[in-house]
């Protein structure tokens, strides 16, 4: 009985890897058949459960006049991917006991923050965290930005919005975050104006904020006394063990180019206040993050306890049931979308399955819904195969 039993367990094990083998192969051929059907330069999928990578491949070029190929390993820009960080940042500040979610942010700035329609009401750090903190943006996304390279593109190539935005990018320069902050949100800011919050309360309604992300990054660099810039670093190393270089890619080989929808290459711009959308990161390294982040969920991961975990990937009542803390929920699905000029971006799982994927591209779908609806193609190609891997 004994040789018998270990012979149907080593062909049932054999049987689910041929399942799996064959489940990978046909996902394969099945994404590069969108592929070649498609306007996508190059993009990189990952699928993923707690203890494992069950799928990542790769399709397509990073560079299409060099034709150098599309990688797993290559570091770009993640865009608001970038937010989940400042999330766990926060977890564990709340953890050591540095703050509370219920904290007014006006405790811990060193300048005064206040919704100048609602001046009595104080905005806390979950309402930056779950995008009800009534901070928008206004005109500032003019002076967020700013190119790393002279502009050399012309109206022509362009839309012609865009183009007005480049120039405005091409005559900012960077500036530390606190001091961005402080002109855009405090009354006797350069930047300040009325039009960088919304009119309801604070706390009222869901209005994605990347000022108030920024702010909320802030405040991680201001209770640390570490620049938001090396606490994500050593967050990533020493907590995830990934790589070094997450703002600026570190290795030899060139970054990957980014396209505008008319494939014409972005030039290099950087957000000022980058804690919101300026990490790089490389699918290999979203895999990873992604499988630690389902171990958490599922409370087996070191990085925060279960109970941190539970209230960062879940509402904190009915009446913002798509906010977590910077994790966005989608009914039963946790994650993050990033997009910008030349990058899109889809990282999510499900809290039933505990199947996560990664998707990511190297242009933007700014002027149609074309590629788009190609990028969302291959994203629910990958949802087809999650059941077939476990």
């Amino acid at each position: 009985m004994t040789r018998l039993f270990k012979l149907l367990l080593i062909l049932n094990l054999f049987c689910c890897a041929s399942i799996a083998q064959t489940a990978g192969d046909k996902l394969e051929n099945e994404l590069q058949k969108l592929y070649s059907n498609s306007q996508l330069p190059g993009f990189a999928v990952g699928v993923v459960s707690e203890n494992e990578v069950l799928f990542k491949k790769s399709y397509g070029y990073e560079d299409i006049e060099a034709k150098r190929k599309f990688s797993t390993n290559r570091r770009f820009s993640v865009a608001s991917i970038s937010k989940t960080f400042i999330g766990l940042g926060l977890m564990q500040l709340v953890e050591t006991g540095k703050l509370t979610l219920d904290t007014p942010v006006n405790d811990l700035l060193p300048f005064k923050v206040y919704n100048p329609y609602h001046p009595e009401v104080e905005i806390t750090v979950e309402q930056l965290a779950r995008h009800t903190s009534s901070l928008g943006y206004g005109a500032l996304e003019r002076k967020a930005w700013y190119l790393d390279q002279p502009l050399s593109l012309m109206k022509k190539d362009l839309n012609k919005d865009i183009y007005k935005l480049l120039n405005a990018w091409s005559e900012n320069s960077s500036m530390d975050l606190g001091e961005f902050l402080k002109k855009s949100l405090n009354t006797d800011g350069e930047y300040y104006a009325k039009s960088n919050f919304a009119k309801n309360k604070p706390g009222e309604v869901y209005q994605y904020s990347n000022l108030g992300a920024a702010l909320a990054g802030y405040i991680i660099e201001l209770k640390t006394g570490t620049p938001y810039r090396d606490f994500a670093e050593n967050l990533i190393t020493e907590d995830l063990g990934l790589d070094k270089g997450i703002w600026r890619t570190t290795k030899t080989e060139p970054i990957p180019t980014s396209y505008f929808q008319n494939k014409i290459p972005t030039p290099l711009h950087f957000p000022i206040i980058y804690p919101t959308g300026g990490m790089m990161l490389s699918c290999d390294d979203l895999t990873q993050y992604l499988k630690e982040m389902i171990r958490g969920f599922n409370g087996n991961s070191q990085l925060l306890s279960s109970g941190s975990f539970q209230l960062m990937m879940n509402p904190s009542d009915a009446s913002n049931p798509k906010g977590g803390v910077f994790w966005e929920l989608n009914d039963e699905k946790v994650g993050h979308n990033g997009g910008n000029y030349g990058v899109t971006c889809f990282m999510s799982f499900d809290k039933n399955t505990g199947i996560g994927k990664v998707f990511m591209t190297n242009i933007s779908s700014y002027l149609d819904d074309s590629l788009l609806k190609e990028m969302i193609g291959v994203w629910r190609k990958l949802a087809e195969y999650e059941s077939k891997f476990d």
